[in-house]
Parts: C-alpha cells; sequence; structure tokens
C-alpha cells in the first residue's frame, strides 16, 4: 500500500494590471503582483483521497496555476 505524505498544494496567482474605477480603465501594475495561496497541506492515505483533495484545489482556484509537491511511501 502506498501513502501520499506532506502533501502541498499551492495555488500562484499573477496579476499584470487592474480596473481603476475613477479613471475607468486598466493601469498595468509597475512589477507584476503575484499571489500565493496554499489550498491543500496534509498527508492522505489513498490514491482516491489524493484525486479528491486535486479536484477540491481544481475547483476552489481554476483561474491560478497549481503546484504539488509530495512524498510517496510504500507500506508493506
Amino acid at each position: 500500500m502506498m501513502t501520499y505524505d506532506n502533501i502541498k498544494i499551492i495555488s500562484t496567482r499573477t496579476d499584470d494590471d487592474y480596473w481603476d474605477e475613477k479613471k475607468r480603465k486598466h493601469i498595468k501594475y509597475k512589477h507584476p503582483k503575484i499571489t500565493k495561496k496554499t489550498l491543500f497541506d496534509g498527508n492522505v492515505y489513498d490514491l482516491g483521497e489524493l484525486y479528491t483533495a486535486m479536484k477540491f484545489a481544481t475547483e476552489q482556484d481554476s483561474y491560478g496555476q497549481l503546484s504539488v509537491t509530495m512524498d510517496i511511501k510504500q507500506e508493506y
């Protein structure tokens, strides 16, 4: 049986501009605004649970870029 430990799913979103209501136009940032948010941090013991965690993270933030890191162990 395989276990998946130290799973981190992180969403990274980059914004290049924003809408200014007073000027009524988009204004570019000098440097892009990068927002990182941890969507899942924990352990799962089944491939089905891993799929559910990744699907939930994808539904939670569908516009950002997701990165997944984990350690995999084989148990007998």
